[in-house]
């Protein structure tokens, strides 16, 4: 948060001054320390442009030569530094350039542009450096200072900047270990209490795709638009899903025709199969065991289109009751839908999410089951978990480092135009909109912060066994507790026994970039054979 800009400003302005939309699910880290320290940082990061600014304003009206002084030895030393960098890199470039033609070696023409790039920036910051220095020597002889004189309050003026610069990169870094030691606790307000109640809130609201959509090309652009068009906000990347749902008849056990073996009434509603399911997934957290799913969690989700929310919603107010919600749960063709969530994380990354939605309709059991996960942060965030980087040296570092980067942080200072209408943001987010309807304003959850900061698939391999391997816990046991509630309520489960098996000894998982089949064979009178793995450039399984 400390070291992203653009993270920092995407989490003040998309989701504290966004209070017109609802807070999307969090899973494996909580959301209010983050929006915490995000203005946290802002406020840093203000307070040193301010001041910045305010000493080179002040500079202009009490001493307009010293403050001009200022500005030329900054842009001197920023000059001196782009040439010295430059001419580290088209030193060599050239000297290889004159071995390839004495040589007589063809070269690329991107190496010939690129040496031509790096010898233009050398030559305009030598030509830069040479105006400053020469400007330096005009506003003393304008102004009628002394050049010594002048340098001497310039380098005062300039010192006190370098002071604000050092001192902000220490303040940056130790801000940064009270983040690792222990959380910031939220300040008092209506709007991060808004954001803690939503992030937990049973109720989500998702937004449908849109009514046109651009065909994908290719079966990679296929699971992506999947992926888009699930209501799982928050959750991550769609990575499994039963499709088409499980469904069996609720026949009674043993043998005759299908009108004479249907229950009258049913023997359940589908309420207390979620409430059986609960207890069962409960045996899983093992509460300190080492064998137990770790960070295991369960939670009733249930889901709502933006489209579908009424302007009667007191239901966003509190949360819902037991009764109330196996009512929603019991009403399959309801505009709320309620999934099961079953989740289990390492440490807070990767994040496992399964999704179970139990509905009884057309005298038959259905079951949606769908998982989704989420992959680790990038490396950069975890940076005090490096070697050195904590303690009194790596603030010294980071005060330094801040000076060499002053130049170009100080031509950042332009954002300070943004400041007004981030407080105007933070003053209106005060009034949680999500709760008063307004025309043609949808309120469903834009942004997940977590989702913009995971790894991309092609970078998670490690992860994908711990995640496959949550998922097919999680999977079986709920089929096998489905199965033992079907039982006891005196169900034929032949059928459902012959498609929990299918499920359960499936090879398919979709992760996002291909489709993988192993150790099946499809097909009437198919046979599996296995291939050596130099073939096709696959591992063996899976063809017929």
């Amino acid at each position: 948060m400390y070291l992203d800009r653009e993270f920092r400003e995407m989490v003040i302005r998309r989701v504290y001054n966004d209070s017109k939309h609802m807070v999307a699910p969090s899973y494996g880290f909580d959301l209010v320390p983050v929006v915490v320290h995000a203005w946290r940082a802002w406020r840093l990061e203000t307070l040193k442009w301010t001041t910045i600014v305010a000493i080179f304003v002040g500079g202009l009206v009490w001493a307009t030569a010293v403050a001009a002084t200022v500005t030329a030895l900054f842009g001197l030393c920023w000059s001196i530094a782009v040439a010295v960098k430059s001419a580290l890199i088209a030193i060599p470039l050239k000297a290889q350039e004159r071995a390839d033609r004495f040589l007589g070696r063809a070269r690329w023409h991107s190496q010939s542009e690129d040496l031509t790039q790096r010898l233009r920036a050398l030559k305009l910051a030598c030509t830069s450096s040479g105006v400053l220095v020469v400007a330096v020597a005009v506003i003393a002889g304008v102004t009628h200072i002394p050049l010594p004189q002048l340098l001497q309050q310039a380098g005062l003026m300039g010192m006190l900047t370098v002071l604000v610069a050092c001192g902000w990169g220490a303040a940056q870094r130790s801000a940064l270990h009270r983040t690792a030691k222990s959380p910031l606790p939220a300040p008092y307000s209506r709007r991060y209490r808004a954001i803690d109640e939503q992030q937990h809130h049973p109720f989500v609201i998702y937004s449908r795709p849109p009514k046109e959509e651009p065909k994908p090309d290719d079966f990679r652009d296929i699971l992506a638009l999947d992926d888009s068009r699930k209501p799982f906000v928050g959750a991550g990347r769609l990575i499994h899903r039963w499709n088409p749902p499980l469904n069996i008849h609720l026949l009674q056990a043993g043998e005759g025709r299908t009108a004479d073996r249907e229950f009258d009434p049913l023997p359940f509603k589908a309420h207390e199969l979620i409430a059986y399911l609960k207890k069962e997934m409960e045996k899983l957290d093992g509460q300190g065991d080492a064998t137990s799913l770790p960070d295991f969690g369960r939670a009733d989700r249930i889901y709502i289109a933006e489209a579908d929310v009424d302007p009667e919603r007191r239901w966003l107010h509190d949360q819902p009751d037991t009764c109330e919600i196996d009512a929603i749960i019991d009403q399959p063709f309801d505009r709320f839908h309620h999934f099961l969530e079953i989740r289990t994380s390492l440490l807070g990354e990767p994040v496992t999410t399964v999704f179970l939605r139990v509905t009884v309709k057309g005298r038959a059991l259905s079951l949606d089951f769908a998982a989704c996960a989420l992959t680790r942060t990038p490396d950069e965030y975890h940076i005090l978990d490096e070697y050195g980087e904590k303690g009194i040296a790596a603030i010294f570092r980071s005060a330094a480092r801040s000076l060499t980067e002053f130049p170009i942080d100080v031509m950042q200072a332009w954002r300070l135009i943004h400041l007004p209408t981030v407080l105007l943001g933070a003053f209106r987010a005060r009034r949680t909109r999500v709760l008063y309807p307004k025309r043609g304003v949808k309120i469903g959850a834009k942004l997940s912060v977590r989702e913009e900061k995971r790894m991309p698939w092609e970078s998670a391999q490690l992860d994908r066994t711990l995640i496959s391997d949550h998922l097919k816990l999680i999977e079986d046991r709920l089929l096998k507790a489905a199965t033992d509630f079907l039982r006891e309520h005196k169900v034929d489960i032949s059928e459902f026994e012959e498609r929990a098996t299918n499920i359960i000894n499936t090879g398919i998982m979709n992760f996002g970039e291909s489709m993988n089949v192993n150790n099946s064979a499809v097909g009437a009178n198919a046979m599996r054979i296995d291939l050596p793995e130099s073939f096709g450039g696959t591992s063996g399984g899976g063809h017929t």
